[in-house]
């Protein structure tokens, strides 16, 4: 077996590959990410490299490494997220992430990151295992938890009457930067929330200015929020129900909210949440408002942001199907930095575009 740097040659092989070997948890979910598996690593961050174990000219597992510069107590540092492991019938190659996660951490050890990051869908025994220090790879520190929800698309409540709400255009921008620079000031790990930024995200596919829904009150800018359509370049798809999700699933079935096993849930995701002190009204008469305006065309909204923040308290007042997120964060071995970055993360809200994930 050996490891290499996957090429878009590649491309099939890693999409079938992600299809066979959905995270385990007992709600087991897949991102089918047809047609091009490398668009969404291309999207989190400035570089992306994916890497492949093949053995006899078949590829049984991979691993993708993201470079990012991202604000760590406003000032700009490098940092890396490792996500999308997969691994090819994982009883009988148990080994195999062990050795994809340990050339990583060899591999970072080279490069200027501070830290890298990593995302675990709830309690995953097999995850943890991986991250628990063991086989030459650095422990792993838990920093932060989010909420991952798909509210029901169902009839609700009218709007309060007291903003004015339409879609954002291209001159909106400075406001919505200047919102969400202040929304989003005490967040760590935050991107440089520009203009220029925000105009590079609406470059980014499907991921439209119209679908931006912006609430005024007396001419101020007080709430955004982004809504994404990503069916053309990424699909969350439930491969198994277990648990208490399971149960729920049955109750759910006669109102056909959730799909069947192995079909992709009909969703749109909110990306951006973001809304002056004062404003929660206008947070939920946005929420309100686009999903009265989609529940025609798809069954959820999906959303995810850091467990007790926030959008996290308002979204959570609506219904929804909800999974856990763990963050976690490793540095090198030693470095004298771990134990109070590690200490400040865990007292701050952490920023990552879930979204992408």
């Amino acid at each position: 077996m050996k490891i290499r740097q996957a090429t878009p040659a590649d491309n099939q092989a890693l999409l079938e590959l992600s299809r066979r070997s959905p995270m385990a948890a007992q709600l087991v979910v897949n991102n089918d990410r047809t047609p091009d598996y490398f668009y969404i690593d291309e999207l989190l961050g400035e570089k992306s490299l994916i890497l492949v174990a093949e053995e006899a000219g078949r590829i049984i597992g991979t691993v993708a490494v993201v470079f990012r510069n991202v604000f760590y107590r406003n000032e700009q540092i490098p940092i890396a997220y490792i996500g999308g492991i997969k691994i090819e019938n994982p009883a009988q190659n148990r080994l195999l992430a062990f050795r994809l996660m340990k050339y990583v951490m060899d591999f970072l050890m080279d490069t200027p990151v501070k830290f890298g990051l990593i995302l675990v869908i709830g309690a995953n025994r097999a995850m943890e295992a991986l991250l628990s220090g063991r086989a030459g790879i650095p422990q792993f520190d838990l920093v932060s938890r989010y909420q991952d929800r798909n509210l029901i698309l169902m009839p609700g409540r009218g709007l309060s009457g007291r903003y004015q709400i339409r879609s954002a255009r291209t001159d909106d921008l400075g406001v919505m930067a200047s919102l969400y620079r202040q929304f989003y000031s005490d967040y760590e790990l935050k991107p440089d929330w520009s203009e220029q930024y925000l105009a590079g995200l609406y470059r980014q596919k499907d991921f439209f200015l119209e679908n931006t829904y912006l609430a005024f009150q007396q001419d101020s800018l007080v709430a955004a929020l982004s809504l994404w359509d990503q069916t053309q370049f990424k699909n969350t798809v439930i491969s198994h129900y277990g648990g208490k999700y399971a149960i729920l699933k049955k109750i759910l079935s006669p109102l056909r909210l959730v799909p069947e096993a192995g079909q992709a849930l009909s969703e749109m995701v909110i990306r951006h949440l973001a809304f002056r002190e004062g404003s929660d009204t206008a947070a939920r008469d946005l929420i309100r408002l686009v999903m009265a305006n989609h529940r025609r065309k798809y069954r959820f909204i999906r959303c995810a942001f850091p467990l007790g923040s926030e959008p996290a308290r308002i979204l959570g007042k609506f219904l929804g199907l909800s999974i856990s997120v763990n963050f976690y964060t490793v540095f090198r071995p030693g470095d004298p930095e771990r134990e109070s970055m590690v200490d400040h993360l865990r007292q701050s809200p952490v920023w990552e575009d879930l979204s992408l994930h």
